[in-house]
């Protein structure tokens, strides 16, 4: 009896430290049932094997053509998400610290700011692919375009977070420069890795999003496989996007936490807009 009670106690310490397994195989489970008795019909859910084979191929390059290989097509999107999104945390980083240290730059562009972040980035993008010709910049350029307003923004209120009396009590004991401009990017810190974490998402989101509209000249975008696969009932294709999109997102975000963990600023940064 002891030994049983110790085994589920062992077992709820386990599930309650990793919550995320029991969650998957919960929706592993209602995946496979839902394919297995075609609950939804195939042309709308492929099964978890046939998702499997779809990667495995893409993996090993086997019985597979170049242009269906969803690692291939997703190196490319990556690559133009994490572009964009590079730029914009520079860029975002730059204009918030000068918006938020001017009380007047502040209160002038804040409107300006909030005005760009509601409008979504397709509507810009068609005006961008004329602007460069159709080339990639224009993906680039669009994303950066959806994300600068929230980096921006984020950083900028994070700038006009800092304690004021904090700071005047390190000018009144005449500490050193270095130290007060060292205080100041760790009180600021928190900020910009939420604005980062927010636009490392977006950012992939809209480079999906833009392929879906507009093929790149070199054909490999992942949002235009989908889109295909979609259009033509391949749905174990469309679903292995799917699962690769939503993997590098959740690993991707997982390496900005653990860098937030290691200077000792994750905790801060878990508030949200």
């Amino acid at each position: 009896m002891a030994k049983a009670v110790e085994v589920r106690a062992k077992l709820a310490g386990l599930f309650k430290r990793h919550s995320w397994i029991l969650a998957f195989v919960l929706i592993f489970g209602l995946w496979e049932a839902g394919s297995y008795w075609h609950l939804i019909g195939r042309t709308l859910l492929a099964s978890p094997r046939e998702v499997w084979e779809v990667l495995a191929r893409s993996a090993f390059f086997s019985k597979l053509d170049d242009d269906q290989n969803v690692y291939i097509h997703a190196f490319y999107t990556f690559r133009r998400a994490l572009s964009g999104w590079g730029l914009t945390v520079v860029g975002g980083v730059v204009f918030g610290l000068v918006t938020g240290s001017f009380e007047a730059l502040y209160v002038g562009t804040e409107p300006i700011v909030e005005f760009a972040r509601v409008i979504p980035p397709v509507m810009a993008f068609p005006l961008l692919l004329v602007a460069f010709n159709y080339g990639e910049p224009a993906y680039t350029w669009t994303i950066v375009f959806g994300c600068l307003p929230v980096m921006t923004f984020a950083v900028a209120r994070g700038i006009r977070g800092i304690s004021r009396e904090k700071l005047e009590i390190l000018a009144a004991y005449k500490v050193p420069g270095v130290v007060r401009g060292f205080s100041v990017v760790m009180e600021t810190l928190p900020s910009v890795f939420l604005g980062a974490r927010l636009t490392l998402t977006m950012a992939l989101i809209i480079a999906v999003v833009t392929e879906m509209v507009f093929t790149p000249r070199n054909g490999w975008a992942l949002g235009a496989i989908a889109r295909d696969s979609e259009i033509s009932f391949d749905t174990p294709v469309f679903y292995a996007c799917v699962v690769v999109v939503g993997l590098f997102g959740y690993l991707a975000n997982r390496g900005i936490r653990k860098i937030e963990e290691l200077l000792g600023v994750a905790s801060s940064s878990d508030e949200t807009e």
